[in-house]
């Protein structure tokens, strides 16, 4: 929750009426099955990233992930296994997009949907649905896009995009026209090729049906991007991160995923998760995940060596070359 201030004085009675509210906006807990945060491989399983799948050409890392590499034709994802509960969450994404070539392509997605979409480069079907920077055209939910590519020829790439999908198997997405007419929120900022040492960060707060997009480099000033207002997220749908590339490539590479909650939210959040019920109506009760700390998730030697070592979620995907 964020409190706008507009008012350029206050009473010293006003600020003490305020200030609990303040508080409370820094008092937001990280949700630890729907995070992921580095050492990655020294957090590794027998069956991989706790709470996380990924596959095509994702590969990890011990200090980060790639979801596509600087090479042409690409598609990975990363998706949290656990369904999310949250009323209103905020989700802060550190990443670092970049190439030694200019220009790069296609850039990458944060997603909540209600079903995650695991590209498969060896289904035929698959090839065709993944045009949406990875994610298939027909989702339901939320993406917020970080297109690095100007299609269009307007020269405001790269830009964050937030767009909503429905499910309908008849949506067409404007690609080339970079989502111009579709986009609830369109915001140019220059977080392509950032210097190695400043990682961008992406914080989006929804709470009140109403989502906000906050950018930053490094340690630089918060800027904001926008407010979307009506947007109603049901619970149960995934977060995830999607990212391609065409004939231009870039290294799409991800160093944190924070989803934090009011502390009310999360303790409702486990009871869902460890309480053995309350999950959405139609949604089969996913198995919980661990309990930070317990027996399940001890450490695992990760395969085939030790921390430093890159691990890749299946076959490259190769894919028809893409919007760019």
């Amino acid at each position: 929750v964020s409190v706008d201030f507009r008012m350029q004085s206050f009473s010293f009675f006003t600020l003490l009426f305020l200030s609990p509210l303040c508080l409370g906006a820094n008092n937001n807990e990280i949700v630890e099955y729907h995070s992921l945060q580095a050492p990655f491989i020294a957090e590794w399983w027998q069956g991989g990233l706790p709470n996380w799948d990924f596959g095509a050409s994702t590969v990890v890392t011990d200090k980060y992930v790639r979801l596509a590499p600087d090479k042409q034709s690409r598609v990975g994802w990363l998706w949290n296994t656990q369904a999310s509960h949250l009323d209103t969450w905020e989700v802060t994404l550190t990443f670092r997009i970049h190439s030694k070539r200019n220009p790069g392509a296609d850039g990458m997605a944060l997603w909540y949907v209600d079903q995650p979409f695991h590209y498969d480069p060896t289904n035929e079907h698959h090839a065709s649905q993944a045009k949406l920077w990875g994610n298939r055209v027909d989702f339901m939910g939320l993406g917020i896009i970080f297109d690095t590519y100007d299609n269009d020829g307007q020269r405001d790439n790269p830009t964050v995009t937030v767009v909503r999908g429905t499910g309908s198997p008849n949506q067409r997405w404007e690609t080339d026209n970079d989502l111009m007419s579709q986009a609830d929120l369109k915001c140019p900022y220059e977080y392509r090729n950032t210097n190695k040492d400043e990682k961008v960060k992406a914080r989006i707060v929804y709470t009140g049906n109403r989502l906000s997009v906050f950018m930053s480099i490094g340690d630089g000033k918060e800027t904001s991007c926008g407010n979307v207002n009506n947007v109603v997220l049901p619970a149960g749908y995934h977060f995830g991160m999607t990212a391609t590339t065409g004939h231009l490539a870039d290294n799409h590479d991800i160093y944190g995923l924070v989803v934090k909650a009011a502390p009310e939210q999360v303790a409702h959040e486990d009871e869902i998760m460890y309480g053995g019920g309350g999950h959405a109506e139609g949604e089969e009760a996913a198995a919980p995940p661990p309990r930070p700390g317990g027996a399940a998730q001890q450490r695992m030697n990760p395969p085939r060596g030790g921390p430093g070592k890159k691990f890749g979620g299946g076959r490259n995907a190769n894919i028809p070359r893409g919007r760019k």
